[in-house]
């Protein structure tokens, strides 16, 4: 099998994890407005720093809005949350990723960050490519604004799953996998804000929590991107951004992988293939991405079943990013 096909499959992962990370860094505020389109969807903030330290190797100058981020938003970042976003990634992958933020947002003066903090920051980086602080006025940077308002913890978390559900229940496992805050943490949070009557719950079991999205859409001024009144303050929709970033991960770590060892064994090779679509079947299913059934791809053709996959998982975030 030609080595086309996994180098095509890598180069479309790392596109993709570019294309996703310009889109978002538009959203937060920095000055990399002139380098795609801004997000429409809600940023999960520890995803996208993963993400970016990964692939700085394909576009540098996303390691320039990490140090800025570190240095004006480590505060509103949750080292609980880059932990557990960390082990969604391939490998070391994320814990690099997570030692190289820590040692951004230590240089710049938040200890907190200091004992995980695993090397100095590179030299090419330029802490100064941001504004002087937080800029949230995108409605796709309502989580760190939340934060902000609520603190970092699970309850503005949780809160701002809901909204991003946009009138739908969810259940404390939902919001836990989504959130990467323990089921314990999450039914804590969570029946505290329905106490407060900030969100509402049900009596039955299990508890299926809802945040009312016209009332905190029109509280938070939640307009769509590029518009403002007149239009309808709407919620932005919620992805399961650190789930789909891990997979493209996972794709570039494996077609390097197939680029050194497919020719000697290529049955692994399709076998790493067949496993990373495996391991990131249900959310395709909560994202609602409708992938190739891998069933029409067997043995050595599950290789070219990934490349498919990630070109639908591409034009998926092109859509909804």
């Amino acid at each position: 099998m030609s080595g086309v096909l996994w180098e095509e499959t890598g180069l479309l992962a790392r596109q993709s994890a570019v294309r996703a990370c310009w889109s978002q860094w538009v959203g937060m505020g920095s000055l990399a407005s002139q380098s795609g389109s801004r997000a429409r969807s809600i940023i999960d903030p520890e995803a996208l720093i993963l993400l970016s330290l990964y692939a700085q190797e394909e576009e540098r100058r996303l390691l320039d809005m990490v140090a800025w981020w570190a240095k004006v938003g480590s505060r509103l970042t949750s080292l609980q949350r880059l932990r557990a976003v960390a082990k969604r990634f391939p490998g070391d992958t994320g814990n690099l990723g997570l030692g190289l933020f820590a040692s951004f947002a230590t240089e710049a003066g938040d200890r907190r960050w200091a004992k995980h903090a695993k090397r100095s920051t590179p030299d090419l980086a330029r802490h100064g490519k941001g504004p002087d602080g937080p800029i949230l006025i995108e409605a796709s940077a309502l989580w760190p604004r939340l934060r902000a308002a609520f603190g970092v913890g699970a309850k503005a978390d949780t809160l701002v799953f809901l909204l991003g559900l946009r009138g739908a229940w969810a259940s404390t496992k939902v919001i836990s996998f989504a959130t990467g805050y323990s089921s314990v943490a999450i039914r804590k949070a969570a029946s505290d804000m329905a106490l407060a009557r900030l969100i509402r719950e049900t009596g039955g079991r299990p508890v299926e929590y809802l945040a009312s999205p016209r009332a905190w859409a029109e509280v938070l001024e939640l307009y769509p991107t590029d518009q403002g009144p007149p239009a309808e303050p709407q919620a932005p929709a919620w992805r399961f951004w650190s789930e789909i970033f891990a997979f493209l991960v996972s794709v570039i770590e494996w077609s390097h992988f197939a680029q050194s060892t497919s020719q000697e064994s290529p049955h692994v090779a399709a076998s790493r293939a067949r496993d990373i679509i495996e391991r990131h079947t249900l959310s395709f299913n909560f994202n609602g991405i409708l992938t190739p059934p891998m069933d029409a791809f067997r043995g050595l053709e599950a290789m070219r079943g990934l490349r498919e996959t990630v070109r639908v998982v591409s034009e998926w975030i092109d859509s909804n990013v």
